[in-house]
């Protein structure tokens, strides 16, 4: 595997977990209690809702556009090197 297509597979991976934190941020901020449990307390789970309710926002603004831009630079290059293969150029 080349390079540039191991540095586009970690940032289709980023944008994934910032689009994560995009959901699950914007679940949080409109209802509260979306993910707790009622009779038991998880600090780290209750860490993670705080920092997705109050970083969902930057989250998804960088998060939806890096995805987008690097699953699409990734699906052209994949069709062109696909092209070259079946063409027996490679």
């Amino acid at each position: 595997m080349k390079r540039d297509r191991k540095a586009a597979t970690f940032f289709i991976f980023i944008g994934l977990l910032l689009i994560l934190v995009f959901a699950v941020g914007r679940i949080v901020s409109q209802d509260p209690s979306a993910f707790r449990s009622r009779y038991m307390v998880d600090t780290t789970l209750e860490m993670f809702l705080r920092f997705c309710a109050e970083w969902w926002i930057p989250a998804g603004a960088v998060g939806i556009p890096m995805f987008l831009i690097f699953f699409a630079v990734s699906l052209v290059r994949e069709h062109r090197d696909g092209g070259n293969r079946r063409q027996g150029r490679d």
